[in-house]
């Protein structure tokens, strides 16, 4: 496999061959797209261990539908699109779960009086980060993410999520909005 996809662009050989049955040829697609995979569910997820959940689903489901993917050459935004839409399925899941803890925890918690505001810790700030992310709709995690944490232009991020640069534009700009009314206590403005 390697002496074959010398001469063309590895990723799609890799793919290529995948197709063709060679498992260890999308092993080396799982090894170069891990790493991205994961800042991309960890972005929208906001939790490592949901993430890579995620992203093993991903590639599992990437795995059995490689034979669908026409043009080799989009393979990394082929299975970004895939994490990120399992990242908003388990994202939606996540927060109706949210949602019912907190319910039930209000009906059984007492506020107390003069807490410490340990809002300078830096597990503070993640918890609140994590808890904000909670709050964005799926697309709009999914726009923050790619745009904000992968750093991906607005054309890329549209063609991950399967819409317009625009709409990906809008995502990213409601993500914003909202995160900064959520982290407005954390953020100096």
């Amino acid at each position: 496999m390697t002496d074959i996809c010398q001469g063309q662009e590895e990723v799609a050989c890799l793919v290529r061959a995948t197709q063709a049955g060679d498992k260890v040829a999308f092993d080396r697609l799982v090894q170069l797209h891990q790493d991205q995979a994961m800042r991309v569910a960890f972005g929208i997820l906001g939790n490592v261990h949901d993430a890579a959940e995620v992203v093993q689903e991903a590639f599992i489901k990437g795995y059995t539908q490689i034979g669908r993917l026409t043009v080799a050459e989009s393979f990394r935004f082929w299975l970004l699109r895939i994490v990120a839409n399992e990242a908003v399925s388990r994202h939606r899941s996540l927060r109706r779960r949210v949602a019912m803890r907190k319910l039930f925890a209000s009906a059984r918690v007492r506020r107390r009086p003069n807490e410490p505001d340990e809002r300078e810790d830096a597990r503070d700030l993640q918890a609140a980060v994590e808890r904000a992310i909670l709050h964005l709709t799926g697309n709009e995690a999914k726009a923050i993410t790619l745009f904000g944490i992968e750093d991906l232009p607005h054309n890329e991020v549209a063609r991950i999520m399967g819409c317009s640069a625009g709409a990906a534009r809008w995502h990213v700009h409601r993500a914003r909005q909202k995160l900064r009314v959520f982290l407005r206590e954390y953020i100096d403005e």
